[in-house]
């Protein structure tokens, strides 16, 4: 009776105060990054040892930002440094953003997996090349091209050939390519990685969407989830866009930082971004719950479903299934990039202004950069703020 008399007696004092008593504030959870020094050693370390000389990070943690910063210097020469708001060329990370976009106009109704690319029930019916088409181009289908399973134009069907003829428009690439090059392999039985399906893809994109590949890429994938500062990469460093770092080649990729054909290679290799907007897309198609996605699950489960070539590729994605990751790596002469989504809702994103030359054993550096991540998304170690600044 005594601790229940007590207990009235402390509302009565909490709910009869005077005008000069004070009431103290919530505290809310922090909202400003505090830096972590074992991971900001690891990726100066990691930079150091390979040269790099920029980099922008960036971690989610069940669909929030908990973690973005940039490295090191986005231009050598002017001392300008990495900030989170530089964008970065991805390579063959622009082949997820395809991949999410083809699959974004099949759940629309545009097409389907097994649509045939070629012939007249062909989403690209006879657009390109010279009648007849042969037996294997014309069981050519829209997965085949995802999957990297088209039997046709990579390095172990006669090559990839998407840098050849620069000045080329699609339409002369695509008769030249349809006219001249072999397509030795019955599409869907070999695994052979080929940027010219990719090409295809974004060419397939254009036709159903009646859009250019980069204005879809836009207007329809990146402006519904806050995603503003995306573009297609220049050729020269005079198309540098703003905000964009500078690229550093290696050894003998010195040379050929600044001699790609962009914007050419848009839907295979084309892209810049920020790291923060990699996530932005990765965590919008994720399957988690966290944050809302812009594709359904049934087609997240097609979309990250690997073909019976190799149980490591699915649809513009990688599936590593030992280590519960879906992932995607990007390289270019100055350029090489990643990302990994772990099913522990983690996720991360690497942009680098350099990379080891490939003639050289970019094997270490190759295998430094997947650990790097690996570690960001798998470490429980880490005490990740309870922010998020997307």
């Amino acid at each position: 009776m005594k601790q229940l008399s007590l207990f009235f007696a402390f509302l009565v004092i909490i709910s009869c105060g005077g005008s000069d008593d004070t009431v103290t504030p919530i505290i809310n959870p922090p909202t400003t990054q505090l830096d972590m020094a074992t991971v900001d050693a690891n990726v100066s370390d990691f930079m150091a040892t390979y040269n790099i000389p920029g980099a922008s990070l960036a971690i989610s943690k069940n669909g929030k930002l908990v973690y973005v910063k940039g490295y090191g210097k986005a231009n050598l020469t002017s001392g300008d440094a990495v900030t989170t708001a530089h964008r970065f060329r991805l390579a063959s990370v622009s082949k997820t953003y395809t991949g999410i976009a083809i699959m974004k106009l099949i759940q629309d109704g545009q097409f389907t997996l097994e649509s045939k690319v070629f012939g007249p029930s062909g989403v690209l019916g006879n657009d390109y090349g010279t009648l007849p088409y042969n037996t294997n181009l014309q069981n050519m289908t829209v997965k085949h091209l995802l999957q990297h399973t088209s039997g046709s134009w990579g390095a172990a069907s006669g090559g990839d050939v998407i840098d050849q003829n620069p000045n080329y428009t699609y339409k002369q690439l695509f008769d030249w390519i349809l006219d001249t090059r072999p397509n030795p392999n019955t599409p869907g039985t070999t695994y052979d990685y080929t940027n010219v399906g990719y090409s295809l893809l974004g060419r397939i994109i254009e036709k159903k969407s009646g859009k250019s590949y980069i204005n879809y890429i836009k207007e329809d994938i990146l402006a519904p989830i806050g995603v503003t500062t995306t573009d297609i990469a220049g050729k020269t460093l005079a198309d540098q866009k703003p905000n964009e770092v500078t690229y550093y080649g290696q050894g003998n990729d010195s040379p050929f930082a600044y001699t790609i054909a962009f914007p050419r290679r848009d839907a295979d290799g084309g892209l810049i971004a920020t790291a923060t907007d990699v996530l932005k897309l990765i965590t919008a198609t994720d399957g988690f719950a966290t944050r809302p996605d812009m594709l359904s699950q049934a087609t997240i489960t097609s979309f990250t479903t690997p073909s019976a070539a190799n149980t490591g590729y699915a649809n513009g994605i990688g599936i590593w299934s030992a280590e519960n990751v879906w992932y995607n790596y990007g390289s270019l002469p100055g350029t090489r990039t990643g990302f990994m989504r772990h099913n522990n809702g983690m996720c991360v994103a690497l942009l680098l202004n350099s990379r080891v030359n490939p003639s050289a054993n970019e094997n270490p550096f190759v295998f430094d950069m997947q650990d790097l991540m690996l570690d960001l998304v798998k470490n429980a170690n880490y005490n990740w703020q309870n922010i998020d600044q997307f």
